[in-house]
Protein backbone atom coordinates (compact mmCIF):
# COMPACT_ATOMS: atom_id res chain seq x y z
CA UNK A 1 0.00 0.00 0.00
CA UNK A 2 1.21 3.47 -0.91
CA UNK A 3 -0.76 6.34 0.61
CA UNK A 4 -1.13 9.30 -1.74
CA UNK A 5 -2.03 12.49 0.06
CA UNK A 6 -4.06 15.40 -1.23
CA UNK A 7 -4.43 19.02 -0.22
CA UNK A 8 -7.71 20.77 0.48
CA UNK A 9 -8.24 24.03 -1.41
CA UNK A 10 -7.13 27.05 0.63
CA UNK A 11 -10.53 28.71 0.23
CA UNK A 12 -11.87 26.18 2.76
CA UNK A 13 -9.92 27.96 5.48
CA UNK A 14 -6.59 27.47 7.20
CA UNK A 15 -7.89 25.32 10.05
CA UNK A 16 -9.66 22.92 7.69
CA UNK A 17 -6.76 22.62 5.25
CA UNK A 18 -4.30 22.00 8.08
CA UNK A 19 -6.52 19.31 9.61
CA UNK A 20 -7.13 17.74 6.18
CA UNK A 21 -3.38 17.53 5.51
CA UNK A 22 -2.75 16.06 8.96
CA UNK A 23 -5.19 13.18 8.41
CA UNK A 24 -2.90 11.73 5.74
CA UNK A 25 0.21 12.17 7.86
CA UNK A 26 -1.48 10.52 10.84
CA UNK A 27 -2.66 7.55 8.76
CA UNK A 28 0.80 7.05 7.29
CA UNK A 29 2.36 7.14 10.75
CA UNK A 30 -0.29 4.97 12.42
CA UNK A 31 -0.17 2.23 9.80
CA UNK A 32 3.51 2.67 8.90
CA UNK A 33 2.65 3.33 5.27
CA UNK A 34 4.91 4.75 2.60
CA UNK A 35 3.49 8.17 1.88
CA UNK A 36 3.40 10.79 -0.86
CA UNK A 37 2.42 14.01 0.95
CA UNK A 38 0.83 15.65 -2.11
CA UNK A 39 0.26 13.50 -5.18
CA UNK A 40 -0.22 16.64 -7.29
CA UNK A 41 3.12 18.18 -6.26
CA UNK A 42 4.39 20.35 -9.11
CA UNK A 43 1.04 20.02 -10.91
CA UNK A 44 -1.56 21.56 -8.63
CA UNK A 45 -1.98 25.25 -9.32
CA UNK A 46 0.10 25.16 -12.52
CA UNK A 47 -2.23 26.43 -15.22
CA UNK A 48 -0.37 24.70 -18.09
CA UNK A 49 -0.74 21.31 -16.36
CA UNK A 50 -4.43 21.53 -15.55
CA UNK A 51 -7.72 21.46 -17.39
CA UNK A 52 -9.66 24.72 -17.84
CA UNK A 53 -11.34 24.20 -14.44
CA UNK A 54 -7.92 24.84 -12.87
CA UNK A 55 -8.33 21.83 -10.58
CA UNK A 56 -7.99 18.62 -12.54
CA UNK A 57 -4.75 17.67 -14.32
CA UNK A 58 -4.62 17.58 -18.10
CA UNK A 59 -2.68 14.89 -20.01
CA UNK A 60 0.72 16.42 -19.19
CA UNK A 61 -0.31 16.95 -15.57
CA UNK A 62 -1.39 13.31 -15.34
CA UNK A 63 1.97 12.25 -16.74
CA UNK A 64 3.81 14.25 -14.08
CA UNK A 65 1.51 12.91 -11.38
CA UNK A 66 2.26 9.36 -12.57
CA UNK A 67 6.00 10.11 -12.38
CA UNK A 68 5.55 11.30 -8.79
CA UNK A 69 3.74 8.10 -7.88
CA UNK A 70 6.25 5.91 -9.73
CA UNK A 71 9.21 7.39 -7.80
CA UNK A 72 7.61 6.16 -4.58
CA UNK A 73 6.06 2.97 -5.92
CA UNK A 74 9.04 1.52 -7.81
CA UNK A 75 11.18 0.84 -4.70
CA UNK A 76 8.22 -0.89 -3.04
CA UNK A 77 7.87 -3.34 -5.92
CA UNK A 78 11.39 -4.65 -5.41
CA UNK A 79 10.71 -5.68 -1.81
Amino acid sequence: ILLAGMEAPPNLGAAYTTAFRQVYRDLARQYKLPFIPFVLEGVGGVRALNQPDGIHPNAEGEKRMAETVWRSLKPLLSK
